[in-house]
């Protein structure tokens, strides 16, 4: 094989392909998507059904097992689990990691027609199951939209402006809005005035129900023409509710509004409430569509949001941001590039110094030729940057140039040799043509187990064995065909300098050769000290930090906060507004936004989600600098877990490998004073261990609850 040969016989095909593949490679790079991380489908999903009345154990047995039953059957289900609350119950889905994404729709068809099939075995009170297969989308831009001296009403009306306006942006997959309450008509019965003419609230709701009720009353021939008939009577204003005739059991009539009150009004208990800076707010998320440059689409986001502001919005109203995608990913490809730049100096440099000045930037060149084919490629392939793939990136800069400074620094030799200039420029690519190329496949053979894993984390990574497979095929191409066209343009033939040991009689090889030398001659001591170098390394490695994805270098986290099962949400929301107060007077904490009821959205692909709860909430806390989050965040869950003892609050830096808890143990029966004594055992021998912390279980406590024994 003489490749080398091919490419002196056509510099200007090569020099052409070259442009193709710099000019190509900007171009990609330019418009490749952007992403902070690659793009993930979330494999859960949640089944929400209500049982107005009923008990958490009523709901356990009466819905929650129905639904599991039925659930459990599709075979791609890998785990289930359910909360059983009083009125409501939840279960969480999980898919097999091993599902491809191309499948999981059809799993949640599967996972839908058979929780439909098993609503026909739920008691007459409880609701529809509600599957929610789409929490799992990344909301990559999250805003707190504040009113100052407005109502909820008109707050409410704007945000929604506002979400119509930025759907229609192109590239916008979907706009949300957290925290806003629905309005709703309270009709509260006056207890001197109902029992009069024998009304009960049974008959009350059903006359409600009944005149709201839609009613077909068919169309009206009359000559050439037909007319649809209307019948009015649907409700239009609260007088017209208070104008309902209602007949009690005793034949008496009397109107709605004189035995109750009716107004207009926000549901209470607030499920979602948001808050920012102490303030209240409306939460804005926005989801970009698959394939999108996140940080060309933030521009557009953000110059809407400016202009609407500018020309919609009221003084008092604005937007601030809480998280925004499209910057991290900019300030991750900024550091891409300083490194990538740093990598090439750095390698450029040491050729330098320990090759020559030619060498160098021959081999400088080459890699840049293949970083700049590698994004053009990687474009074509319809691959994305984001944290993995630019990590690939930097982890083969050090490979790149094997191939490049293997075919050069034999050149350089020849050239000294004496060799005929074209021999000297081909010699070495012929030689090592074979052997380089097996050892390129083998160093990107290491990396096919990732590519064929085909679990979740497989898919997470997946890019990393596409970038190195790409850039490393790369560099043994223009290796064989690049260097020796520019070796061509920039060697001079050199005189014969003697022998191959006049050729590496350097100052450095004496030292080198001395030194193996040395080692030879002593083999057990070189042995002894290797050995005693490997079992220092052995001890050392067990003082190492171990995990699989460290904590993402962000100035943001988020708190977790629980409270038992049945606390007032009024409890929950004035202890997030005390914490809130609390780390606003830390001079390295910037900005607090709370939510309550769950968490708001999946603005970043490794932050947890929380299932829905009234006694739950979450502070999103931003810091100054990520140095300032690491050195406050011990102090601070010190503090929360000393004034709140009643309480789970967790502060949770962002991971790609989220688990509420590291470490967990099950117990599993039919009672559950057992199950409940056993988990307290637990809990007291996990106490005892000087490293767990924040050690909690699942099982609610008991609430109290107020039975009226209906006569």
């Amino acid at each position: 094989m003489d490749a080398g040969r091919w490419a002196l016989d056509n510099r200007k095909l090569v020099g052409f392909l070259v442009v193709v593949l710099v000019a190509g490679g900007a171009w990609s790079f330019s418009r490749m998507s952007k992403l902070e991380d690659p793009e993930l489908r979330v494999k859960q999903a949640l089944v929400i059904t209500t049982y107005p009345g009923a008990s958490s154990h009523e709901v356990e047995l009466e819905v929650t097992d129905a639904l599991e039953r039925a659930i459990r059957s599709i075979s791609d289900v890998e785990s289930i689990e359910s909360r059983s609350m009083a009125d409501v119950s939840v279960i969480t889905v999980s898919l097999s990691t091993l599902v491809k994404d191309r499948d999981i729709e059809q799993c949640w068809d599967m996972l839908r027609r058979r929780v439909g099939d098993a609503s026909e075995e739920l008691p007459a009170g409880a609701g529809r199951p509600v599957v929610m297969d789409d929490f799992g989308d990344v909301h990559g831009m999250f805003y707190a939209f504040t009113a100052d001296d407005y109502s909820e009403r008109e707050a409410s009306d704007h945000a929604r402006l506002l979400q119509r306006e930025l759907q229609a942006i192109e590239g916008v997959a979907r706009v949300v809005i957290h925290g806003e309450r629905a309005e709703c008509i309270e009709v509260a019965l006056r207890a001197d005035r109902a029992s009069a003419p024998g009304m009960s609230p049974a008959r009350v709701l059903a006359a409600l129900n009944g005149q709201e009720r839609a009613v077909y009353p068919g169309y009206f021939e009359t000559g050439d023409y037909r007319a649809r008939v209307s019948v009015g009577g649907r409700y239009k204003t609260v007088k017209e509710i208070e104008e309902l005739l209602l007949q009690g059991s005793d034949g008496a009539r009397a109107r709605l509004g004189e035995i109750a009150s009716v107004r207009e009004r926000l549901e209470e208990p607030a499920r979602d409430v948001t808050r920012y800076d102490g303030k209240p707010a409306l939460g804005i998320a926005i989801a970009a569509r698959h394939g999108t440059d996140v940080t060309r689409l933030g521009k557009q986001v953000e110059a809407r949001l400016e202009e609407l502001k500018q020309t919609l919005l009221p003084a008092g109203m604005d937007y601030h941001e809480i998280f925004f995608q499209p910057r991290r990913v900019e300030e991750a490809i900024g550091t891409f590039m300083t490194n990538l730049v740093g990598s090439l100096l750095i390698v450029v440099l040491l050729i330098m110094v320990t090759m020559n000045f030619r060498g160098g930037v021959i081999i400088g060149c080459n890699l840049l030729v293949v970083v700049a084919g590698s994004f053009l490629f990687l474009h074509l392939l319809d691959g994305t940057l984001q944290r993995v793939s630019l990590a690939a990136f930097v982890l083969a800069m050090g490979m790149l140039v094997d191939n490049a400074i293997v075919i050069t620094d034999g050149i350089l030799v020849d050239a000294r040799k004496g060799k005929e200039h074209l021999d000297a420029l081909t010699a070495t690519g012929r030689k090592t043509a074979m052997p380089l190329l097996a050892a390129t496949l083998l160093a990107i053979l290491a990396f096919l187990p990732i590519y064929l894993s085909p679990d979740t984390t497989g898919v997470y990574v997946r890019d990393l064995f596409i970038v190195l497979a790409i850039s490393l095929l790369s560099s043994w191409v223009l290796a064989l065909t690049l260097v020796p066209v520019m070796a061509g343009g920039m060697a001079r033939k050199t005189r014969n300098e003697g022998t191959t040991r006049v050729l590496f009689d350097g100052r450095a090889y004496r030292v080198l050769r001395g030194t193996l030398r040395w080692c030879l001659c002593h083999a057990r001591l070189t042995i002894a000290g290797a050995l005693l170098l490997l079992a220092a390394s052995a001890y050392g490695f067990r003082f190492l930090s171990r995990g699989f994805f460290p904590d993402m270098n962000y100035d943001q986290l988020y708190i977790e906060y629980k409270l038992p099962e049945g606390t007032s949400s009024d409890r929950v929301q004035a202890d997030l507004a005390s914490i809130g107060d609390y780390l606003l007077g830390r001079e390295e904490v910037r900005h607090v936004t709370t939510c309550t009821g769950g968490s708001p959205v999946r603005y970043n692909l490794v932050r947890g989600m929380a299932d829905p709860s009234l006694s739950y909430g979450e502070l999103i806390v931003d810091f100054t600098s990520p140095a300032a989050l690491v050195a406050n965040t011990r102090e601070i869950q010190d503090y929360l877990t000393g004034q709140y003892p009643g309480a789970y609050a967790r502060l949770k830096r962002y991971n790609l490998m989220y688990k509420k808890y590291p470490i967990e143990l099950r117990f599993s029966g039919p009672d559950p004073a057992v199950l409940r004594d056993l988990a307290a055992r637990a809990i007291e021998v996990m106490r005892d261990c000087p490293l767990a912390w924040l050690v909690n279980t699942d099982q609610e406590p008991p609430t109290p609850a107020l039975l009226v024994d209906y006569n």
